[in-house]
C-alpha cells in the first residue's frame, strides 16, 4: 500500500502542528505550508509548535494563502488536504478575514480543484458559527440549526464553509468540514479554552454561583484525529460534523476542578448579573490590551470579543460524528 501524502495549512500553528503529529503518527507524508514568517518565529511559545512539527520530519515548504503563485510551487502530488491555516482574531478587520480566511481558501481550492488525486479536503470551521445559545435549538446539530454567526471572525468561517459547500455541490468536490467547540491542550495561546485556563490559573479562582453554563470542550488531540478518521470515512463527503467531546462541564465546576489541580483556592461568591461580569472583564482586557499590544508590542493575551461567550450555555450535539465510528 502506497504511503499517503497529506498537505497541512497552517502547520505552524497550536492545532496545525498537532494534524502534523497525529498525521505522522498514522504513517502518513506530510508536506506542512505556512507563512515563512510563522516557521521563523522567535516567539518562545509559538516556537514550540514548529519544533513539534520538525520533529515529525515533514517536509515544510512555505506559502502565503492570500498569494496564488505561492500556492502553485505546493507539489501536486497530494492525497489528502487540511486546511487549518486562518486568521483566529476576533480583533483583526473584516478585510483581513475576508482576505484570509475566505479569499485565501478559494485560492487554495481553485488550485487543488482539477486535481483527481485529492481523496478528501478537510476544511476547518468553527463550533461558533452557530451563535450564542440564546434561541430554542439546543443542542446545536449540524443538518438542523441554522448559522448565525456573531461576528466577522464567525461570519469569515461560515463564509469559507458556504464556498466550499458549493465546490461540492456545482463541481463535486471532496470535502468535509469539521466544526470544532472550545479546543484545548499542549501548546495553546488563543481561543476561548485559553480564556478559561487564564481565568482558572489565577492565584485566587472565584468563581459566581449562578456560573452553570455548560462549556463544550475537545482536546486538540481529538479534533486532529477526528479530521483524520473522517478524512478516510466515505459517508462524510460533503458532509459538516460538531466536534465536541461528551463532558459538559458547567463553568463553575470548570473553575473548581482547575483550581483543585493547580493546587489554588477556590471561592464561591454570591451571583452575579453577566452583563456586569462581562463588562468588568472587558475593562481589565482593555488595559491589557494596552500594555501588551501598545506598549510592549506584543499581541494580547486575552480576546476581549471572546467574553461574550462566558458562561452562555453551550450544548452541541455530536452524534452525527459518532454514527461514523
Amino acid at each position: 500500500m502506497n504511503q499517503p501524502i497529506s498537505l497541512v495549512t497552517g502547520a505552524c500553528g497550536f492545532i496545525g502542528s498537532h494534524v502534523v503529529e497525529v498525521l505522522a503518527e498514522a504513517g502518513h507524508k506530510i508536506i506542512a505550508t505556512d507563512l515563512l514568517s510563522a516557521w521563523e518565529t522567535k516567539d518562545p511559545k509559538k516556537r514550540t509548535s514548529v519544533e513539534a512539527v520538525k520533529a515529525t520530519n515533514a517536509e515544510f515548504i512555505p506559502s502565503d494563502m492570500t498569494v496564488p503563485r505561492t500556492l502553485e510551487e505546493l507539489p501536486k502530488e497530494i492525497d489528502y488536504v487540511f486546511h487549518v491555516a486562518s486568521v483566529f482574531n476576533y480583533k483583526a478587520p473584516w478585510s483581513v478575514l475576508k482576505n484570509v480566511n475566505v479569499g485565501g481558501t478559494k485560492n487554495l481550492v481553485n488550485i487543488l480543484m482539477n486535481n483527481r488525486r485529492i481523496k478528501r479536503f478537510v476544511l476547518w470551521g468553527a463550533g461558533g458559527i452557530y451563535g450564542l445559545p440564546e434561541r430554542q435549538e439546543i443542542p446545536f446539530k449540524e443538518d438542523e440549526t441554522l448559522p448565525d454567526p456573531g461576528n466577522n471572525y464567525l461570519k469569515s468561517k461560515w463564509q469559507q464553509e458556504f464556498f466550499i459547500m458549493q465546490c461540492g455541490k456545482k463541481f463535486g468536490f471532496p470535502y468535509t468540514i469539521i466544526r470544532p467547540t472550545t479546543v484545548y491542550g499542549p501548546r495553546a495561546i488563543y481561543g476561548g479554552g485559553q480564556l478559561l485556563m487564564s481565568l482558572a490559573s489565577l492565584p485566587i479562582v472565584v468563581c459566581p454561583s449562578n456560573f452553570l453554563g455548560r462549556i463544550p470542550f475537545i482536546h486538540v488531540r481529538d479534533v486532529a484525529r477526528a479530521a483524520l478518521h473522517l478524512s478516510k470515512t466515505d459517508s462524510a463527503v460533503m458532509e459538516a460534523y460538531n466536534v465536541n467531546d461528551d463532558s459538559q462541564m458547567t463553568t463553575k465546576e470548570f473553575f473548581q476542578f482547575m483550581a483543585q489541580l493547580r493546587g489554588r483556592k477556590f471561592q464561591t461568591i454570591p451571583p452575579l448579573p453577566f452583563y456586569l461580569l462581562k463588562k468588568l472583564i472587558k475593562a481589565v482586557g482593555s488595559i491589557e490590551s494596552f500594555i501588551t499590544s501598545d506598549i510592549l508590542g506584543i499581541g494580547p493575551l486575552l480576546e476581549i470579543d471572546s467574553v461574550d461567550y462566558l458562561n452562555g450555555d453551550f450544548v452541541y450535539s455530536n452524534e452525527k460524528l459518532k454514527s461514523t465510528g
